[in-house]
């Protein structure tokens, strides 16, 4: 029989833990503190220590730091969870919990040797795999869990809570879904999250960036073709959609799906069926669809630019993605799990995280989001000096030069005169502002993209990288 030592108040949602476990064949004590366990009992005769983070300061916890043990905590964060396992805990886990949860990571924790894990500044980055900020949603530790870094999604603000647990309720349903947000805010990953919360987290996730596919190959791509279709089409092919049945399909940029194509789709979501391009006949498919866009689609069906009746089919539950310049201390978080990220892609060690370099990055605005934040994050680890960070060599641009770009791609709007954009640099970024501004009024994307020398699709990323905003047709 294993011996195990709870210790937390007596309001703690931990004191639970010793029902569950007595009815599983563990022995369990209960002390309010780490001093009067320590006072009462000897800990060398506990096999395993699970502790409330509320009776943990950091003097209490360094007296156990050579016993095995667990944290629990009622205000998690991935830093917090990421500090306590550097003090020697071997898991962490969100309060309140489940019975599976703890159970499971009990009796891993008393299988897993205690030299055998890592600490300190060795600490690696896969070691987080056994943080999960938002577990209480009765999961188990090895399923796909908000917060963790399995979902890519970190955040434990006001405006987030709020999303994890619209986004929870949501992907148990089968309900089409339409993510909204800014450039760089993260809305894959939510696709993903929802994806692998839901029933069909078993089939396939096949996410299309529809902005990234040229518009005379899209239809083909999404709806597969017949033999003969068209000039190239020397077989028949299935599309994406047909790869996502079962499973989830998730349609980034839907704003930039042509009307041909609008058409299409409105047909797979009110009849479940899907006609290759060139075939006479209809294949059943089910699929659940996610969207995503920075764009205001309501506006663009006014502008004749999106199907009204598809935009009230995808508008069945929305998301919101909220900005980085909106999620106050996640700042700060997501900064340093990205500045690791960085240092471990060129192979650099992890510098102190100052308090004046955070301070920069509190004080910028964040037009790109998360991803402006990861490609500054990377300037400053390849320009500043090894075992340093300098807020100089994050190269932040002036909140005043990103004002209107970041208001028309925000409405989806464009420009009322090409004339007002002018060339304030001389690098190739600034050339590309300003051709497309100029010009974009009275040329096609493709035309834009060939009078550059780039594809489409190139011409798509970098419109992403630099916020310029696509034209909108009156």
């Amino acid at each position: 029989m294993y011996h195990v030592m709870v210790i937390c108040g007596d309001n703690s949602p931990l004191k639970e833990v010793d029902r569950w476990l007595s009815r599983n064949g563990f022995h369990v004590n209960i002390s309010q503190t780490i001093e009067q366990a320590i006072k009462y009992y000897e800990l060398d005769d506990f096999e395993l220590l699970l502790i409330d983070a509320e009776v943990a300061p950091d003097e209490s916890l360094a007296k156990v730091s050579q016993q095995t043990f667990i944290i629990f905590d009622q205000r998690p964060s991935l830093n917090s969870a990421i500090e306590y396992m550097a003090k020697g805990a071997n898991y962490f886990i969100p309060l309140p919990t489940d019975p599976d949860t703890v159970l499971a990571q009990v009796i891993e924790a008393l299988e897993k040797p205690k030299h055998g894990q890592t600490k300190g500044a060795e600490l690696k980055a896969d070691s987080t795999a056994d943080i999960s900020l938002f577990a209480e949603q009765s999961q188990p530790p090895s399923s796909p869990t908000l917060g963790s870094p399995e979902s890519g999604i970190i955040g434990n603000s006001p405006v987030m809570h709020i999303l994890f647990d619209e986004l929870q309720k949501v992907a148990k349903t089968n309900a089409t879904v339409l993510i909204h947000g800014e450039s760089g805010t993260g809305k894959e990953l939510v696709a993903k999250s929802i994806h692998n919360l839901s029933k069909r987290k078993n089939n396939a996730l096949i996410s299309v960036n529809c902005a990234a596919i040229p518009e005379n190959l899209i239809e083909s791509e999404l709806f597969g073709h017949e033999k003969g279709a068209f000039t190239g089409a020397v077989s028949a092919r299935d599309g994406l959609i047909v790869a996502a049945d079962q499973g989830t399909l998730f349609l980034d940029e839907i704003g930039e799906l042509p009307l041909e194509a609008q058409a299409r789709l409105l047909r797979v979501l009110q009849e479940g069926e899907i006609r290759r391009v060139g075939a006479v006949t209809s294949t059943q498919v089910d699929i659940r669809l996610v969207t995503a866009t920075h764009r205001n689609l309501l506006q663009m069906v006014q502008n004749g630019m999106f199907r009204e009746d598809l935009y009230y089919r995808l508008y069945v539950m929305e998301l919101t993605v909220p900005a980085l310049r909106e999620r106050g201390e996640d700042i700060s978080l997501i900064a340093k799990t990205l500045l690791e990220k960085a240092c471990k892609k060129h192979d650099k060690p992890v510098p102190p995280y100052s308090k004046t370099f955070d301070k920069a990055i509190r004080a910028h605005n964040w037009p790109g989001n998360v991803r402006e934040l990861e490609n500054a994050l990377e300037r400053a680890i390849i320009l500043s000096p090894e075992g340093k960070l300098e807020a100089s060599n994050l190269k932040l641009k002036s909140k005043d030069s990103h004002t209107k770009v970041t208001k028309d791609v925000h409405t989806g709007g464009a420009s009322e005169s090409p004339s007002q954009f002018v060339i304030e640099g001389t690098t190739l970024d600034d050339y590309f502002k300003h051709f497309v501004l100029t010009h974009q009024h009275k040329m096609t994307e493709t035309q834009l993209a060939q009078s550059l020398g780039i594809s489409r699709k190139s011409l798509w990323e970098r419109r992403q990288k630099l916020g310029v905003p696509r034209k909108v047709t009156e």
